[in-house]
């Protein structure tokens, strides 16, 4: 059964500002209109729908009820998909165009991401990109909310309602400095690597990952530092403060200290991590499909397999 369209698409975008801004002015500078009009279209909906979808506070200002933030994710589903049409129609006789917005896990996505974003942005001068760092639960929240395209993350706790693609599995390895008497093996085990001091990569997925690979041995390592940042725990390896257990290498062995670094793989059998594309299970706009498919390419190049240890 067919309803009129009582709310515009204006409306619709003026109520998911609100939202994501929790405030009526912020969402009005967002969206280049006056605050009386997204007041307005505050009301329009809630008297559309007949219920409360939003609380205001003068403390606190505006924050979306359950019900208020499940319609606000289904408005930016539709205003995405609006965007698509006219996307894919201007596509038939034009270069890809718009934003895509990526949300990408730190400790992985640089080292390949600028070199495939690269010739895609080249060949596509209206194309603009947003990319934005999160940590694997932030990523897939901000993708369901409808703020994000695709999301590269690595696979853990996947939530229901994203469509994901393998693009790498990611077998741990160890990394020490030139010269350290653990770069002499094939491969390390972990009861060898537990006999140094360790430095470790303090992000919510990497550390229970690396924990629980000494924890299945009942092994304890002593932990020297812990880091946020990749480059960091590199460079403290570099530098001879420890060893560190990691999934990815980028293509540089040389630290930003300027120290020489040797990636040894672990035995392998153990467990690893696994390099993953989401986005939205609904019908991707032609701009997220054409990126999806570079990923896929990818991950068949030397450079894509250079990034693993084997």
């Amino acid at each position: 059964m067919s309803h009129p369209l009582r709310l515009s698409l204006k409306t619709l975008r003026a109520f998911a500002a609100v939202v994501e801004h929790g405030s009526i002015s912020k969402a009005a500078d967002a969206l280049n209109v006056a605050a009386s009009a997204v007041s307005a279209a505050l009301d329009q909906v809630e008297a559309e729908f007949g219920t409360t979808l939003l609380i205001r506070t003068r403390a606190r200002g505006i924050a979306a009820t359950v019900e208020g933030r499940e319609m606000a994710a289904r408005f930016r589903a539709l205003l995405d998909d609006y965007s698509t049409i006219l996307d894919e129609g201007r596509a038939l006789t034009h270069s890809l165009s718009g934003t895509l917005r990526i949300g990408y896990y730190a400790p992985v996505a640089p080292a390949f991401l600028p070199s495939l974003l690269r010739p895609l942005m080249a060949q596509n001068p209206e194309l603009n990109v947003d990319l934005h760092e999160h940590d694997n639960d932030s990523a897939q929240e901000a993708l369901l909310a409808g703020q994000l395209d695709v999301i590269l993350f690595a696979g853990h706790d996947l939530r229901p309602g994203i469509s994901v693609q393998t693009l790498l599995d990611l077998p741990p390895y160890v990394l020490a400095p030139e010269g350290h008497p653990i770069t002499g093996a094939t491969h390390a085990r972990l009861e060898q690597v537990a006999e140094y001091p360790l430095i470790q990569l303090d992000r919510p997925l990497a550390r229970p990952y690396m924990e629980g690979l000494f924890r299945q041995r009942g092994l304890r390592p002593r932990i020297a530092a812990r880091a946020d940042s990749t480059e960091m725990v590199r460079s403290l390896v570099g530098a001879g403060a420890g060893l560190a257990v990691l999934s990815m290498r980028p293509r540089t062995a040389i630290s930003y200290g300027g120290d020489n670094l040797v990636a040894i793989p672990l035995e392998p059998e153990l467990p690893g991590l696994h390099l993953l594309a989401g986005h939205a299970m609904r019908h991707p706009r032609k701009l997220v499909s054409v990126f999806l498919e570079v990923l896929e390419n990818w991950t068949r190049t030397p450079e894509a397999t250079g990034l693993t240890v084997r």
